[in-house]
C-alpha cells in the first residue's frame, strides 16, 4: 500500500460537481416504472446490486475516511474545514455496509460474500476492534458463521474483491452509486449539507409497511404479493436506516429518530436482523451529531 503523505491542505480538490448518492437511497431508484404497485415492488428483487459491488464501494469509502484521519493528524488545524467531507464519507461507508446486510443474497457469490462478511465481523469483535455494539452486530449478521480457512473452489476472484485486492475506480462511476474520494470534497460537502427530509423518509417507510399489510389481506392475494412484500420491506427498512444515519439538525429530526426507535420496537414480528440494522444506523447518526453545532442531540429534558 502506498504511504499517505501530506495534509488536508495539500489535496487537489476537483472543481467538477458530481452527484452523490448512498447505497440505501440508490435502492429506491431501482424500482421499475410500471403501473401495478405490487409488480413494481416485486421486480425490485431482481434489480438489487450484487453484494460484492456494495462491498467494494463501502471499502473505498472506508479507506478514504481513514485517509482523512491520517491527513488530519498531520495538520489538525485543517480538520474543521474538511470535517463535512469526513462525515459524508462515513455515511457512505456505513450505508454500504448496512445495504450489504439488508439486501438478500441472490447468487453463489452473494452467499459467499455474506459468509465472508460475517466471518470478518466476528474476527473484529473477538479482537476488540468492532465499531458497533457487538450484540447489535450479532443480530444483524443473523447467524453464527462456521467456515474453514480455505476459499471454496471457484471463489478465488470473489475473495480478492471482498478483501479489497481489486477496488472500483473513480472513473468507473456510472449513473448509480459510485465511489467518492477526498478530492471530491466539494461535492461531498454539498451532499452532506443538503440532507434528506427525515420526516418524509419515516412517512414513506410507514406507507410501505401499511401497503405490505394491505397486500396480504385479500383471501386470494395477487400473484406478486410475496415478492412485493419482500421488496417493500427492504425499501422501508432502507429508509429507516437512512433516518438513523443522518445526524439530527433540529428538534423535529430528533423526534423522528425517536419515532423510528418506537416503530421498530413495536414491529416485533419483523426480522430481528433488519431491526438491528436500524439500531446500528441510529448509533452512527448519534456519533456524528455529538460533534456539536449544527447538530442537536437533546430534546427538552430528553437526551437521545
Amino acid at each position: 500500500m502506498t504511504a499517505i503523505t501530506g495534509t488536508l491542505r495539500d489535496l487537489a480538490l476537483s472543481t467538477a460537481r458530481i452527484p452523490v448518492i448512498d447505497e440505501l437511497a440508490a435502492i429506491e431508484r431501482l424500482l421499475p416504472n410500471t403501473p401495478d404497485d405490487q409488480e413494481r415492488h416485486a421486480a425490485l428483487l431482481e434489480r438489487l446490486p450484487p453484494l460484492l459491488d456494495l462491498r467494494g464501494r463501502a471499502l473505498v469509502h472506508g479507506l478514504q475516511y481513514q485517509r482523512f484521519l491520517t491527513l488530519a493528524e498531520a495538520d489538525p488545524a485543517a480538520l474543521e474545514e474538511r470535517v463535512d467531507t469526513a462525515n459524508a464519507l462515513a455515511i457512505l461507508a456505513h450505508a454500504g455496509e448496512i445495504a450489504m446486510l439488508l439486501v438478500p443474497t441472490g447468487s453463489a457469490e452473494d452467499r459467499f460474500a455474506r459468509v465472508m462478511l460475517a466471518k470478518e465481523r466476528t474476527g473484529q469483535y473477538q479482537a476488540g476492534s468492532g465499531v458497533h455494539n457487538p450484540v447489535l452486530m450479532t443480530r444483524a449478521l443473523r447467524q453464527s458463521v462456521r467456515t474453514g480457512s480455505q476459499v471454496p473452489a471457484g471463489m478465488e476472484e470473489p475473495a480478492r474483491r471482498f478483501r479489497g485486492d481489486v477496488l472500483p475506480r473513480r472513473n468507473d462511476n456510472g449513473p448509480g452509486p459510485g465511489t467518492y474520494h477526498l478530492e471530491d470534497a466539494l461535492s461531498l460537502d454539498a451532499w452532506f449539507n443538503a440532507p434528506p427530509d427525515l420526516r418524509e423518509l419515516l412517512d414513506d417507510a410507514r406507507r410501505l409497511l401499511a401497503a405490505m399489510a394491505a397486500w396480504s389481506e385479500p383471501k386470494e392475494p395477487g400473484p406478486y404479493w410475496i415478492g412485493a412484500t419482500r421488496g417493500a420491506h427492504i425499501l422501508a427498512y432502507g429508509k429507516l436506516c437512512r433516518v438513523g444515519l443522518w445526524p439530527a439538525r433540529s428538534t423535529d429530526d430528533l423526534m423522528v429518530k425517536q419515532e423510528v426507535e418506537e416503530l421498530i420496537t413495536e414491529r416485533g414480528n419483523d426480522p430481528d436482523s433488519m431491526r438491528a440494522l436500524v439500531e446500528i444506523a441510529l448509533g452512527v447518526g448519534r456519533r456524528i451529531a455529538r460533534q456539536g453545532a449544527p447538530f442537536v442531540t437533546v430534546l427538552p429534558g430528553v437526551a437521545l
